[in-house]
């Protein structure tokens, strides 16, 4: 058996090494690493036997094929772990799905200070991917949400299960991303589809802003803005209050930053609570002065990440995530109820 230190290998287990654990054999042929950056790389997903990511402890046997990808152990992060009170919905030793709670930000970024969900996984469990490409600020991170969005979030445990879900996340092939929204406006149809180019707002660089297609074909190419990434989501509508708000269920096509609350905004339908992309909201009198109240005192965009069907980055079985409207959503839904229009 020749090892591959920098490429990667492919062997078969003997007979003479079979029932040795996994890690004490790629030891005895790694060329000189030692157990312990073996076990990083076998934990960072960078081994598999028979098709399927391996673990340290596994007992090899006889005519198993082993793929291993030899190199320098994943970069450690250099952020502090912090214990969390997570709440996940699927994990395995490949990935973990959490129901992000509003004000989490995913990762550190500019002007963040508070402990991020990055740093929480970090804490539940140490390892998670962090491969070619990956920044080491980010690992396991394969898609975010907003700091103040809520709901299912997929992350990745091992290198190997963020290359197959980023791929997803891409490929959009079988995976789908479906939100709940209040709108600030009355939604006159049933269904929305919608498709622009998103890019960085010149003005204000928080902000991201929506150019149709049409508004770009007419541009000069000179005047096009930078980094135009094109963008399609579908809002289809639940339900309509006071004829003033409207509950949708928007599916992404596309993932682009922001997406969904600059696309509401260029419907004139922001998301309510929306502080970078809606005004103040003051509603009609034809509400109670208890809900204007209460609506004009939400503090964060009324948005909600309540469904992802992806497959499972090892076994490619179909899996589907539900998460709860978080408790201001619904509370907020319930006191709009006696103010439900009738749409049929």
């Amino acid at each position: 058996m020749a090892s591959e230190p920098q490429g990667i290998a492919h062997f078969v287990v003997e007979s003479e090494d079979a029932g040795l654990r996994l890690d004490v054999l790629l030891t005895k042929f790694s060329a000189g690493l030692s157990r312990s950056k073996v076990q990083q790389l076998i934990a960072a997903g960078a081994v598999t036997v028979d098709g399927e990511v391996a673990r340290a402890r596994d007992v090899t046997e006889a005519g198993s094929e082993v793929q291993v990808s030899w190199g320098q152990p994943p970069v450690t992060s250099p952020l502090e772990p912090v214990a969390m009170n997570l709440a996940i919905l699927f994990e395995d030793e490949h990935m973990l799905v959490i129901n992000k709670p509003a004000g989490l930000t995913v990762h550190p970024g500019a002007g963040e200070t508070g402990p991020t969900l990055v740093q929480g996984l970090l804490h539940h469990c140490r390892q998670l991917s962090s491969g070619d490409g990956i920044d080491a600020m980010r690992p396991g991170i394969v898609h975010r949400l907003d700091k103040d969005t809520t709901g299912v979030m997929v992350c990745a445990k091992t290198d190997r299960a963020h290359a197959a879900l980023a791929k997803q996340f891409q490929d959009k092939e079988s995976l789908v991303r479906e939100y709940q929204a209040l709108l600030d406006g009355m939604m006159g149809q049933d269904e929305i589809v919608y498709s622009s180019y998103i890019h960085r707002d010149p003005v204000n660089r928080l902000r991201m802003a929506s150019m149709t297609e049409a508004q770009y074909s007419l541009l000069p190419e000179r005047k096009r803005p930078a980094r135009l990434r094109l963008a399609k989501s579908r809002f289809s509508r639940d339900a309509v209050f006071g004829q003033r708000l409207t509950l949708a269920r928007v599916r992404l096509y596309t993932g682009r930053t922001h997406q969904i609350r600059v696309h509401a905004k260029a419907l004139g339908l922001a998301v309510v609570g929306d502080p970078l992309y809606n005004r103040p909201l003051q509603l009609p009198l034809v509400f109670s002065p208890e809900i204007r109240s209460q609506v004009s005192n939400i503090s964060r965009q009324m948005l909600h990440a309540a469904r992802l069907d992806l497959k499972h980055p090892v076994s490619g079985t179909q899996l589907s995530f539900r998460a709860d409207i978080p408790a201001d959503f619904l509370g907020l839904l319930e006191a709009l109820a006696p103010f439900r229009w009738d749409l049929r």
